[in-house]
């Protein structure tokens, strides 16, 4: 199958491209190169700050008949400034007015956890009087004097509230772990005529395969879409000298060249083979074919242990995120813990353990 079916009824396509680092001069042109060599999924969000442009492509295909508004899935974000109740649909029109769209497919929550709340829509990162940040949403009280925290819960409402004015067909989440999917599911199915999450958007690859997660989201009927699906090869921000290069991986251009396939190609396959949406990301409309055309490829259970082997002992992130670890709804901290750090949070979690032991036995 070359697509995948919500829990929402929707099927969204399981290879798509995404747009996240591309440049504004750049990305409208690889939006209308995608779909012209058949892509039908289009991954955007708010803080990528190129959705204007994307929605002009959008429309200039549109306009010329190329095509139809209900042959495309076009998923976008909620950004961290936006997690209030009263914030989430108007950031969302916002993005329908950039994308010049009356509905998305899917709507995802960026991140869980908040930035100090913005009024308008170009201040993604709010800065403390000391001109350091992001502020958290904690840090700050709310208009009414309220504590400034924002559960996850209240974004939740938000979202579903976007759901039923017809804005969006679908919702889910992004970088969320399993606590915190598992808290926004016991929201979802304890209120009548809660909405469930369709998408769980993670980064993923063999060096980071999401084993435990892709099974905790099927066994929920969420689905998982793999971000930075080729190693994040562009991104040169938080790329050193010694990250892995997957591209560059002799055991993967050897399991492609078995095939006649690229280690690209081989890539994206280990994703959708295991029902995982990729969306990678290019400029060049020779790759972009290349990613799309992958369905005939047929990973050997080996070669998928093989590939699923890879980051198993010793998983491996490309995203630079460790900054947002001082947020206690941060989804990873334990990634990114010096020794000192891990050392700590193994024995917190270790008297927890003990603490409930105890209770049990009492």
């Amino acid at each position: 199958p070359r697509t995948v079916r919500l829990a929402s009824g929707f099927d969204m396509p399981l290879v798509g491209l995404g747009t996240w680092k591309s440049k504004d001069g750049v990305v409208g042109d690889a939006v209308k190169a995608a779909i012209r060599c058949g892509y039908r999924h289009i991954d955007c969000a708010h803080c990528y700050d190129n959705e204007a442009e994307i929605g002009a492509a959008l429309k200039e295909l549109f306009d010329s008949g190329e095509i139809r508004r209900d042959e495309l899935f076009v998923v976008s974000k909620l950004w961290n400034t936006k997690h209030e109740q009263r914030d989430v649909e108007r950031a969302l029109r916002h993005t329908l007015a950039q994308l010049q769209l009356e509905y998305l497919d899917l709507y995802l929550v960026h991140w869980p956890m908040a930035f100090a709340r913005t009024e308008g829509v170009a201040e993604n990162f709010p800065r403390r009087a000391d001109g350091s940040g992001p502020m958290w949403d904690f840090e700050a009280p709310r208009a009414d004097g309220s504590p400034g925290d924002v559960p996850l819960e209240e974004t939740w409402r938000g979202m579903e509230a976007a759901v039923r004015a017809g804005l969006t067909r679908s919702i889910g989440a992004s970088n969320f772990n399993q606590a915190q999917l598992a808290a926004i599911d016991y929201v979802q199915v304890s209120t009548k005529g809660g909405i469930p999450i369709a998408v769980n958007q993670v980064e993923s690859h063999p060096l980071l395969p999401q084993t435990s997660l892709l099974d905790f989201c099927r066994a929920r009927k969420i689905v998982v879409t793999a971000y930075s699906p080729l190693g994040s090869p562009d991104n040169v921000r938080a790329r050193t000298d010694s990250d892995p290069s997957l591209l560059g991986d002799a055991g993967i251009a050897a399991i492609g060249a078995s095939y006649g396939k690229s280690a690209a190609q081989v890539l994206v396959r280990f994703h959708t083979q295991r029902g995982v949406v990729a969306i990678p990301k290019s400029k060049t409309p020779a790759y972009m074919a290349a990613n799309l055309d992958t369905f005939d490829l047929e990973l050997s259970e080996a070669h998928m242990a093989e590939l699923e082997a890879m980051g198993a002992a010793k998983p491996f992130r490309y995203g630079p995120n460790g900054g947002a670890k001082g947020h206690p709804r941060f989804p990873w901290p334990e990634y990114f813990d010096s020794p000192e750090e891990a050392a700590a949070r193994a024995a917190r979690e270790a008297a927890r353990e003990t603490a409930g032991e105890m209770a049990r036995e009492a």
